[in-house]
């Protein structure tokens, strides 16, 4: 089953935030959703949700039961949370906010290595173009393996590439050391972390509109950061505030949370705004990635476009070297 995109997500859960916000009731909301003819990844996750609603579930748990192939822990917990506190049109829209954030994050990276990919392909393609010209005019056969072999290891690294970064970020997402060296990369690292912390705080926020113990706030948001730093910092933190601790000291007292983090929360838990600083926070480390990923489209490309052309500068050295090289033997046997 295709997982569904991004957009896509963005779109169901603004639709279902305009409908709920309108007092529509969830089951009207879903039937008038289903008369639009959405695609089918939508559509199953709508007649799933319906289904669950049907047999006498809740929101949370039908999903669970009939969507978990469409959904993730973040969306899990903000619409748990939504419904537990009576907010759950405020929970899709924190989610179709999120979602559209990520898309178009995704098209940026994926717009910045449009060109270079293009120009790989040049970079392949065009010097063996002469020794294929003339090969054809005087009549001798060529072959154009130098053609199709570079183009086939090229695309082999890229979706080996591909491949191993999704294995690595959903190993990233439960182990803590993998997610700590991931956040270390230059340029990826700092968006993958300011993900991270974003979705940890959109979850703990909505977590104490529900009224959640602390404790299970802290475990939800740290399942929900999809950062097995932060997972595990959280699970930590979690024990120590059952014991008695407070929010911030058990923040302080377990590695993976960022220090001037802790210290607003400290602040805030003092001043009884724990609510606002973790919307707070949500809202600008979502910036934060954002800023992160423009930075990472602005940088990546010339990186790209430094190895294609040290590619192409080596294979015309190459052809050169080749056809002079020729000609000085024919020269000797003169």
């Amino acid at each position: 089953m295709l997982p569904m995109k991004l957009s896509e997500k963005a779109l169901l859960y603004r639709e279902l935030a305009k409908l709920v916000g309108a007092n529509f009731h969830l089951d009207r909301s879903i039937d008038l959703l289903l008369k639009q003819q959405p695609s089918h990844a939508r559509r199953t996750w709508l007649q799933g949700l319906q289904l669950g609603l049907k047999e006498g579930k809740g929101v949370a748990a039908a999903m669970t039961e009939h969507c978990g192939a469409f959904s993730d822990a973040l969306e899990f917990a903000l619409i748990d949370a939504g419904e537990r506190s009576g907010r759950l049109g405020d929970a899709f829209s924190h989610l179709s906010r999120y979602f559209e954030a990520w898309n178009m994050a995704v098209k940026q990276a994926i717009g910045a290595l449009i060109y270079p990919l293009v120009l790989a392909h040049l970079g392949i393609v065009l010097p063996e173009m002469p020794m294929i010209v003339t090969a054809t005019m005087e009549d001798k056969p060529y072959s154009t393996a130098g053609i199709f072999m570079p183009l086939a290891i090229l695309w082999l690294v890229l979706l080996s590439l591909f491949l191993l970064w999704r294995w690595l970020s959903r190993l990233g997402a439960q182990s803590a050391p993998v997610d700590l060296w991931l956040s270390r990369l230059p340029l990826i690292g700092s968006a993958r972390r300011h993900w991270a912390l974003a979705r940890f705080c959109q979850v703990f926020h909505a977590c104490l509109l529900a009224s959640m113990r602390m404790t299970e706030c802290m475990e939800l948001a740290g399942s929900a950061s999809h950062s097995g730093l932060l997972r595990h910092a959280a699970q930590d933190a979690a024990r120590r505030i059952a014991t008695g601790e407070t929010i911030a000291g058990a923040m302080a007292d377990v590695h993976g949370f960022p220090l001037i983090f802790v210290h607003g929360i400290a602040t805030a838990e003092e001043t009884g705004t724990l609510d606002h600083e973790m919307n707070r926070w949500a809202a600008a480390e979502s910036i934060e990635a954002g800023d992160a990923v423009q930075r990472a489209a602005q940088w990546l490309p010339k990186i790209a476009y430094a190895v294609v052309v040290l590619y192409v500068a080596y294979r015309i050295l190459t052809m050169m070297s080749g056809y002079y090289g020729g000609m000085m033997k024919q020269m000797e046997g003169l």
